[in-house]
């Protein structure tokens, strides 16, 4: 009797461990499962932050056609130069932040998606893209410089700023003069100074914007914020300060627009697209934040200020 138990045919228990012990073992031998294409492919345009980095070369295309020598050509190449450029640094920016995505549910997916492209594809693709960035802008410009200006930003971006954000919320500051300094190369590739007052005034509007900006995606996410390992501007305000405080630099963003009109001259369809991005920016800002407090609206609507900006400058 006993003989049958143990040398008789197995149970149905006993035969389902076997074949689940052999199907381990065939795992093993298996070569690891590649992510497709599609998927490298999204989540290469995913991680190089496409939708912003656009911006931000439209912010130089802006520069470009906002000098009176612009042309349409050179601002179209730089706009694409500057933006290949900006996608290289946000594939990098998001290979350095990698530890620290980890600790946020808004940005966990980025670990997977690093995991899905692979991390050395992805520095051969941003060297690839910023080659190539760097001669658009070069042969926009027909020098040097433009390219130099373009570098330096990403120096700040990914050498000062996100080594800094780690250690302490003022790296506000230099995250800044990252949007700064992609204006500037337009306006130089179409042969202005950087040191002219109208192209620093209007990239001071950029530089101002971007504080309230970075505030108010905090403030967005300001529990878990708080709740996180790394310094953060919402660990010294509570949410309604931080609103107000976000408030104060909307209005300081709201008075370098009405600066700038004394500063370079404009057409009147941009000065009317200035004086209406003005003049209903900080009360639909504030009705969005402090009436409906919907904080993501008001950062929507931010966005779209910035937007309208640049078409202004490079209204004819």
């Amino acid at each position: 009797m006993s003989d049958r138990r143990t040398f008789g045919p197995m149970g149905k228990n006993e035969r389902n461990t076997s074949l689940h012990k052999m199907d381990m073992a065939l795992a093993e031998t298996r070569p690891p499962v590649r992510a497709s294409s599609r998927g490298k492919l999204i989540s290469f345009l995913l991680l190089s932050k496409t939708v912003l980095s656009l911006h931000v070369g439209l912010a130089a295309a802006a520069g470009c056609l906002f000098h009176p020598d612009g042309q349409v050509r050179a601002a179209m190449m730089v706009w694409v130069g500057v933006t290949l450029a900006a996608m290289a640094g946000s594939l990098v920016n998001n290979i350095q932040d990698r530890i620290q995505d980890q600790a946020f549910s808004r940005t966990q997916w980025r670990l997977e998606a690093l995991e899905s492209a692979g991390v050395l594809p992805l520095l051969k693709g941003a060297g690839l893209m910023l080659v190539l960035g760097m001669m658009l802008v070069v042969d926009a410009s027909g020098g040097l410089w433009p390219s130099a200006m373009v570098l330096t930003g990403l120096v700040i971006y990914n050498g000062v700023y996100t080594p800094l954000k780690k250690k302490s919320h003022l790296a506000l500051i230099p995250g800044a003069l990252c949007g700064m300094t992609a204006l500037l190369a337009g306006w130089m590739a179409a042969g202005g100074s950087p040191m002219d007052k109208g192209a620093l005034s209007a990239a001071l509007v950029v530089g101002v914007w971007q504080v309230p900006h970075s505030m108010i995606q905090n403030l967005k996410h300001s529990d878990e914020m708080r709740k996180g390992d790394y310094p953060s501007i919402t660990k010294l305000f509570e949410d309604p300060d931080l609103a107000f405080v976000t408030l104060m630099w909307v209005m300081l963003y709201n008075l370098s627009l009405y600066h700038l009109i004394f500063m370079a001259p404009f057409s009147e369809w941009a000065m009317f697209l200035l004086f209406v991005n003005a003049g209903f920016l900080t009360p639909l800002f504030a009705h969005t934040l402090f009436v409906m407090k919907r904080p993501g609206i008001a950062f929507a609507f931010l966005n779209f200020s910035l937007l309208v900006y640049f078409i202004a400058l490079m209204v004819p």
